[in-house]
This record gives structure tokens, sequence and C-alpha cells, in this order.
């Protein structure tokens, strides 16, 4: 038998954003709050709170959002067999970037990881980075976004004169700064739960 009460006691909050469909689009987030206790997670629900054990837990999957001009926040998606996933963001009810909640997300992604390290090597997948194909979509997209928006506005510079170009060429390069980091810090790998990549934390 769990000993609710033991649970209790060793309860962690953190005042993030949560949803079980990670795929669906949606405008603004409502879920917020999840906590890790000696046994379970748990989550705010529209109704309530939802709870896993935690041994329940089969995969972990981090990535990082990026947001031009706002920067990235990470993701972690939780899988729990054969039920829905469970995914927790760094991110505002907007899905922007927040500095405060930054903070948050890596020390629940550790605490997490720290407690699914103990478990028998295997019983739980971790990887990182998102999948080959939205892997390659997005290398695609630098290549045209680099010609677009930094290449072409320096070739007008240099054939026009026109040095107006110039904030055009430097923004477009910082936007194919972003992206690149994007595509590094999300290629997809496998990690060791006791060594979180740090590039996948605020």
């Amino acid at each position: 038998m769990l000993d609710a009460s033991g649970d209790e006691a060793q309860r962690r909050d953190y005042g993030l954003f949560v949803r079980r469909n990670p795929g669906r689009f949606a405008l603004k987030l409502s879920d917020e709050g999840v906590a890790i206790t000696g046994h379970r997670l748990l989550w705010t629900t529209a109704t309530g709170e939802d709870s896993r054990l935690l041994s329940d837990i089969s995969a972990v999957d981090l990535s990082v959002a990026y947001i031009d001009r706002h920067g990235d926040f990470g993701s972690c998606i939780i899988h729990f067999g054969g039920a829905t996933p469970l995914q927790v963001v760094g991110s505002s009810a907007f899905g922007f970037p927040d500095d405060e909640r930054g903070p948050v997300y890596a020390g629940f992604v550790r605490d997490l990881h720290k407690t699914l390290a103990a478990r028998p090597t295997g019983a739980v997948r971790f990887s990182a980075g998102v999948s080959e194909g939205r892997l390659q979509v997005m290398q695609v997209l630098l290549v045209i976004a680099a010609l677009l928006f930094a290449a072409l506005p320096l070739v007008l510079v240099l054939l026009t004169g026109d040095l107006r170009m110039l904030a055009a060429t430097m923004a477009g390069g910082l936007l194919v700064a972003g992206l690149h980091g994007w595509v590094q810090k999300n290629r997809p790998r496998s990690y060791d739960p006791h060594h979180v990549p740090p590039e996948l934390l605020p």
C-alpha cells in the first residue's frame, strides 16, 4: 500500500502549463500546475487534479520551441505506455518564452529525471529533439531563410548601394541564427537521465 501522507510530505509543485494532447493546436493554455510526490506525478485539469504513478512512465521526450524575436522555451512530453501523453512546457499561456517559468521548468525536468533515473536501466526511454522528418523540413527552411532574409538583402546592398538594406540583412541574420540554433538543439538522439542535455534547458 502506498503511503499517501508520505507522498504529500514529499510533494514538489511547479507553476507550469500542461496539456494532455500535445499535438493539438491551442490558442491559449489554461491548465497550470504540475507536481511530483514520492510515488506519483500530478497535474491540473479543467475539473481538478489528475495523476499517474511515476512507475507508469514509459518515456520522456525533451525538445525546444523557438519563437522569432522572443527566444525559445522547453517542452517535456511524458508518456504512460498506451495512455495519452502529458506535455509540460516552460512557456506563457500564449506559447511565448517566459523568463519566470524558465527556471521552474528546468527544476521540474531535473527533479523528474532524478526520480526516474532510480528505476532499472531501460525501464524508461529518454529522447531529445524532434523527429528526423521534422528536422529535415526545418533544415530546408533554414536554407531558404538564409537565402531570402540574409543573402538577398546583402546582394541588394552591393548592387544598389542602399545602406538601408543593411538593417534587413541584420534582421535576417538574427532570424537565421535563431533557426540554426533550434536545429542544433533539436537533433534527434537519446540521452542518459543522469545527464540531461543542458541545451534543452533554459
